[in-house]
């Protein structure tokens, strides 16, 4: 049996999924900015915030507020890196 490096494979899975230094500011911030549990943070990709909430009234706050949310999430990146948040109802 040969032993393969894991980290190569690892880096390509956190990147696919976006999970690079940007995910954990924003997850950070995001728990700042929503912090009710309402929302909760699904992922990010290609500028993207994926999220998820249970109620249809979360996410029309969400929908009002989502210009400040980017532009808060950007502020503490500290460049335009999230362009869009979309979430959905599950």
């Amino acid at each position: 049996m040969e032993l393969v490096e894991v980290s190569p494979i690892l880096e390509k899975i956190t990147k696919e999924l976006g999970l690079d230094d940007n995910y954990y500011v924003i997850m950070s911030v995001w728990e700042q900015e929503i912090g009710n549990g309402s929302i909760e943070l699904n992922g990010f990709k290609d500028g993207t915030v994926f999220a998820f909430t249970k109620s249809a009234v979360y996410l029309n706050d969400l929908n009002l507020r989502k210009r400040q949310i980017i532009n808060r999430l950007n502020q503490y990146l500290g460049k335009k890196v999230v362009k869009n948040i979309k979430c959905v109802i599950k």
